[in-house]
Formats: structure tokens, C-alpha cells, sequence
């Protein structure tokens, strides 16, 4: 069995271990971690930026993705001890390279998590929606926790 966990970001840490250590993966597993570094949306603020500088926050973006690969490998890899991983970052769209890399390599189930929709989602669609509605095999979509700010649960203690 081959699985693509792809992981947007440090939320999606927590509950990929939880359910990876709960499920009874086959033994012959092959999990592909991929996260995806969106390039700079031309039209955004950011574009007008001067080129150096869009190039050290494009490598900033894929460093972090690598962080981020190594650290859902190593939880990947701290329950399913013998399991072949492989990591890898690339830019682009999402949905697009998931969906690829999800051809590509032939696998049987993806495992991405999804933040709680907002109202952009509903404007320009999202990720996971892509990915459910395109993918040539089964998606595992595992609720994510909202984004809250940090002195949200200090008000709620006062």
C-alpha cells in the first residue's frame, strides 16, 4: 500500500500522529510525505516586491516545508518502525501538485487535513475539496483545529 500524507502545516502534526499511530497500516506500507511551498501570487502585495527578496521568502517557504517533512516522517516513523518514507518539498498550486504526485506515484490513499472553511474558501474553493472531488484513489481528510490567537485563551482564564 502506497500513502501520500500531504501536510500544509505544524497543525496538521498533531492529529497525523494520533491517527497514525492508531490505524493498522499493512505491514508493506510506503508512505511519500509531500508539502507544497505556494509561490507568491502575482497581483499579491507581495509581488511588488524587489526579486531578491521574493527569492529568500520562496526559500524561506520551502525550508519550513522541510522542517515540517522531517517532523511528520519522524512521527510517521516513532509507529510504523520498518515503514519505507520518503519526503520531498516542491512550489507550486496544492491541489495541483498532490494530485499529481498522487498519479505519479501510483498510491492507494491520501492523508491531508483541512482547516474549518472560511469565506475565501467559498470564493475561490480549497485544497482538500480539489483533491476529494479529483483524486485517482481514496482521501483521508482529517479535521484540523481552527487557527486561534495565542492570548485567546488567556482572556477566557480572566
Amino acid at each position: 500500500m502506497k500513502v501520500l500524507v500531504a501536510v500544509e502545516d505544524e497543525q496538521f502534526l498533531g492529529a497525523m500522529s494520533t491517527f497514525m499511530a492508531a490505524y493498522p497500516w499493512p505491514a508493506d506500507c510506503e508512505f511519500h510525505v509531500l508539502h507544497v511551498a505556494t509561490p507568491v501570487k502575482v497581483g499579491s502585495f507581495m509581488s511588488v516586491l524587489p526579486g531578491p527578496l521574493l527569492e529568500n521568502i520562496s526559500k524561506e517557504r520551502v525550508k519550513a516545508g522541510q522542517l515540517l517533512v522531517e517532523q511528520v516522517k519522524n512521527a510517521i516513523d516513532s509507529v510504523q518502525n520498518n515503514a519505507s518514507i520518503t519526503m520531498e518539498v516542491v512550489e507550486g498550486l496544492p491541489k495541483e501538485e498532490i494530485l499529481g504526485r498522487a498519479q505519479e506515484l501510483k498510491v492507494s490513499l491520501i492523508v491531508m487535513g483541512s482547516h474549518r472553511r472560511s469565506v475565501s474558501d467559498l470564493m475561490v474553493g480549497n485544497v482538500f475539496q480539489s483533491v476529494v472531488s479529483n483524486a485517482p484513489c481514496c482521501v483521508l481528510v482529517m479535521p484540523l483545529p481552527s487557527k486561534k490567537p495565542a492570548n485567546d485563551s488567556q482572556q477566557r482564564s480572566s
